[in-house]
C-alpha cells in the first residue's frame, strides 16, 4: 500500500487564489521525499492537504489507502503528523511536558505509555531540560524542537515536515537530521535547504504550483533550467566539485554529500602506482 497518492490534485483558496494545479504524486510506504520550490510554490498548502487539514478542490487524494473526503478526513489525519513551519501555530500548553504529551493523551494511550513516549521524544529532540518551562518563554529554535518532540511522541506512519531545520543552530540541526535519518517511516520534507534534502532523501519533488520535477537528486543537478525556475541553488559540496571537475578536466560523477566528496578526492588524488 502506498503512503500517499495524489491524482490530478488542485487547490483553490476561498478568495479564488490558485495554490496547486494538476499535482500527480505517488509516495511509497517508508519512502523519504524532499519537497522544494520557491516561496509561494504551494509547499505548505500541499503538506496541509496531505495531513487532511485541507481537502482538494480538484482531483483525488489517498492517505495510507484512505480516499480523503469530508467524511474520512478525521481517520486519514491520524495516519500523518504535520510539523508546522511556525512552532507558535503548534505549541499552546502551559508547560513543555504538557505540550509534548498532548498528542499521545488524545490518542487515548495509557499513562505509562504516554510518559515513556514523552521522555523519549524530548530526549531525541534535545528538550528534556525544558520540561517544566513555559513554551512562550523559549526561543524560536527551542520552540521548534518542542514541536518536533510532540510529533515524535505521536509516532505517526507519515511525517510531514515544513522547514524543520529553519532557525536551528548547527548542533541542533545536526541532531535533528540524525533523528530523522533513524526513523523507519514515510517522510515528506518541505525545505529551502537543499543540503538537508541531499542528506535525508534520494528523491526530490520541485513544486511551483504544479510538479516541475520528480526524480533523484543527480537528475535535478543536471537540470539548471529547473533550478533557475524554482530559485534553487545547489549545496556547496556539489557546486565546489562541479567547478573542480570543469577546471581539472577529470571525468567523474559529481558527489552530493561530504562523505562522497571525500571518497572521490581520495581516489582522484591518490598517487599512481
Amino acid at each position: 500500500m502506498d503512503a500517499l497518492r495524489l491524482k490530478n490534485v488542485g487547490y483553490r483558496y476561498s478568495d479564488g487564489t490558485r495554490a496547486l494545479e494538476n499535482v500527480n504524486i505517488v509516495i511509497r510506504a517508508g519512502e523519504r521525499v524532499s519537497l522544494v520550490g520557491p516561496n509561494g510554490a504551494g509547499k505548505s498548502t500541499l503538506l496541509h492537504m496531505l495531513d487532511s487539514l485541507y481537502l482538494p478542490t480538484e482531483g483525488e487524494l489517498e492517505v495510507a489507502g484512505i480516499r480523503v473526503d469530508k467524511k474520512t478526513a478525521p481517520q486519514a489525519t491520524m495516519k500523518a503528523g504535520l510539523l508546522f513551519q511556525d512552532p507558535d501555530d503548534q505549541i499552546f500548553m502551559p508547560r513543555v511536558w504538557d505540550d509534548v504529551a498532548f498528542g499521545p493523551i488524545n490518542m487515548q494511550l495509557g499513562e505509562e505509555e504516554v510518559r515513556k513516549r514523552v521522555e523519549r521524544s524530548m530526549a531525541l529532540a534535545g528538550v528534556s531540560e525544558y520540561a517544566d518551562r513555559a513554551p512562550h518563554h523559549l526561543s524560536f529554535g527551542e520552540k521548534k524542537r518542542v514541536a518536533i518532540a510532540g510529533l515524535l511522541a505521536m509516532d505517526p506512519d507519515i511525517y510531514l515536515l515544513d522547514e524543520p531545520t529553519a532557525n536551528l543552530d548547527p548542533a541542533s540541526r545536526r541532531a535533528l537530521v540524525d533523528v530523522l535519518r533513524s526513523l523507519d517511516k514515510s517522510i515528506v520534507l518541505a525545505t529551502h535547504d537543499l543540503t538537508v534534502a541531499f542528506e535525508l532523501t534520494q528523491r526530490v519533488i520541485v513544486l511551483k504550483r504544479t510538479v516541475l520535477y520528480d526524480g533523484d537528486l543527480r537528475g535535478l543537478m543536471a537540470r539548471p533550467d529547473i533550478l533557475a525556475e524554482a530559485n534553487l541553488e545547489l549545496p556547496s559540496i556539489p557546486r565546489l566539485m562541479t567547478e573542480w571537475k570543469a577546471r581539472s578536466g577529470r571525468g567523474f560523477e559529481v558527489p552530493t554529500t561530504m562523505e562522497e566528496a571525500l571518497d572521490l578526492l581520495d581516489r582522484e588524488t591518490a598517487p599512481s602506482r
